[in-house]
């Protein structure tokens, strides 16, 4: 502790020290305390939490969010001019005067970059919201989706408190999942129509399907679950205990149940996301390849269940469409999944094989060099397709695949409608508000001048860029986005530095990148999204922890 080490160049006796070390544990201890509360309310109470079943679900979860947080913030302030008028009173105010300095601008210089980039992105998103025409619209979100400027402060302040002063526990992230199972659940007695809770009596089939266990919409759900997958996973092959690795895997499979049945072809942007990124860590060792393949086995037997469920129930079940439509009916499946579960045995086969043989053996780096050279060949395959079947005009050769491969107003479930008029409403915009974006949370007053057109189109207007990183382009700026990009990417690149001496803090990796790429055809909403802005916090409080036990 930089307060003790001071004691003892000024030759404090030892009493003295021993008493400013017991002085800091306690006020650690406290903070700590504070942050766990919050974080198993978070965690635990807010996915299952519900006002008025679905008809005011985003209302319900924003203000149990906002009221948790500043609750916990609160508390945290309260609990600091407590310990700053007993500080004052028994060390003269010495570590009121060390928190004060270290606000310095010689001291905040000394910050990781993931927080500069935070500051920067809040910064910016206080500029934008001074300067926008519709300043309460903004710093509420009231005619958004209340992600305005107050939201943000909460994102903000509360992965700052967390990060900076919390523990880090693994139970944070078992109190996750155990919460998300009964979400999963609920959402998978939904596909069965069995409507458990009650909160689709009297609703229609056509729009109470597009409503989905404690969560709301579909996409939500599918964001909400696709973190549980990416946390289960992650914990899955990091652990090595039995007891806790079935308890992952187990949850790891309903999540893939989960995320099949909420019928959102988003789901398929995380899954390639979690299945893509994963070798990457898992492809040094045995161990991690012959986990790699138990889960991607797992995930093919599970599309096969969820086919066979269509067949047996198909007079109870929703049933698919899109991505997870087609490969349910591919005719080869069975096939697949067996083959799957064949490799993964050889896998674990030879893994325990040389465990046994030669446990100190390392594996060679050409696998994960191979797996490298797969995913550019496959994201240069995939941006050739794009361009061939938008700019090269040759759309006819994926007519099986237009309403995905071929930008227009239809696409993405009349997503290329919706960025299209927010980006023209963009580029009529005076400069100072390109720059600055039209304030947070403004998309539907951006786009007003087109709310009857679309109406008119599709029944429907947006309120929303349904595509987090274009909402953040438009109405906060070019410099707010990078900045925001900035921070996810650097908090990723310093979580995963410590992966080789916490191998659990994956799960908080895995479960930002599999947000993010949802996030790309997705709302951010006060529902998914603090539960994101929670594990990019616990993954920073172990990264410090691990920081401070080097020093």
């Amino acid at each position: 502790m930089e307060q003790t080490e001071i004691a003892r160049e000024q030759g404090a006796p030892t009493a003295s020290i021993l008493a400013e070390q017991a002085w800091e544990g306690k006020v650690r201890k406290v903070f700590s305390w504070i942050v766990s509360v919050y974080l198993c309310v978070v965690f635990g109470a807010f996915p299952l939490y519900f006002h008025n079943y679905y008809y005011d679900i985003l209302v319900s979860k924003y203000q149990f969010y906002w009221l948790s947080t500043v609750a916990m913030l609160a508390s945290c302030l309260i609990a600091a001019i407590v310990f700053a008028c007993m500080d004052l009173k028994r060390f003269g105010g010495a570590h009121v005067r060390r928190f004060l300095g270290a606000f310095r601008l010689t001291e905040l210089k000394k910050q990781p970059f993931a927080y500069k980039a935070l500051a920067v992105f809040w910064a910016l998103a206080l500029i934008s919201t001074v300067l926008s025409d519709y300043v309460y619209e903004s710093f509420w979100g009231n005619e958004g989706r209340f992600s305005g400027l107050f939201l943000i402060t909460l994102y903000v302040l509360g992965t700052i408190v967390i990060s900076k002063y919390g523990r880090m526990r693994k139970w944070y992230l078992d109190v996750f999942l155990a919460s998300s199972v009964l979400v999963c659940l609920f959402g998978i007695t939904d596909y069965f129509q069995m409507d458990l809770l009650g909160w689709k009596k009297g609703v229609s089939n056509e729009q109470g399907n597009l409503f989905v266990s404690t969560l709301g919409n579909i996409n939500t759900y599918t964001a909400f679950v696709a973190l549980t997958m990416a946390v289960a996973c992650g914990c899955f092959v990091s652990e090595r205990k039995v007891g806790r690795r079935i308890w992952y895997y187990l949850v790891s499979a309903l999540a893939f149940f989960a995320l099949i049945t909420g019928q959102s072809d988003n789901a398929y942007l995380s899954l390639g996301m979690l299945f893509a990124v994963m070798p990457l860590f898992l492809f040094t060792t045995w161990r991690g390849i012959a986990d790699y393949g138990i889960l991607a086995a797992t995930f093919m037997t599970v599309i096969k269940v969820v086919d066979t469920v269509n067949k047996v129930y198909a007079d109870q079940v929703i049933g698919l469409g899109g991505v997870f439509g087609v490969l349910v009916r591919y005719r080869y499946l069975e096939g697949v999944v067996v083959l799957f579960w064949i490799l993964a045995g050889i896998l674990c086969v030879w893994k325990r094989k040389m465990e046994q043989t030669n446990p100190e053996s390392k594996l060679g780096r050409w696998i994960w060099r191979g797996w490298c050279a797969v995913l550019i060949l496959g994201c240069l395959a995939v941006a050739f397709v794009f361009y061939d079947a938008n700019l090269g005009g040759h759309a006819e050769r994926y007519s099986a695949l237009s309403q995905y491969l071929v930008f227009d107003d239809d696409w993405g479930t009349n997503r290329g409608y919706c960025w299209r008029i927010g980006w023209q409403s963009y580029r009529e915009l005076p400069f100072l508000h390109q720059l600055f974006g039209f304030g947070p949370d403004t998309y539907g007053i951006l786009t007003w001048d087109f709310r009857q057109d679309a109406l008119d189109r599709y029944g429907v207007f947006y309120e929303s860029a349904h595509n987090e990183y274009f909402q953040y382009l438009v109405t906060m700026g070019p410099l707010a986005l990078a900045s925001y990009l900035a921070f996810l990417g650097s908090a990723c690149v310093r979580m995963c530095r410590k992966w080789k001496e916490c191998a659990w803090i994956l799960a908080p990796v895995l479960a930002v990148l599999c947000y993010g790429a949802q996030a790309v055809v997705n709302i951010n909403l006060p529902i998914a999204t603090p539960i994101m802005w929670a594990m990019l916090a616990i993954g920073l409080t172990l990264t410090r922890e691990k920081a401070e036990q080097a020093e």
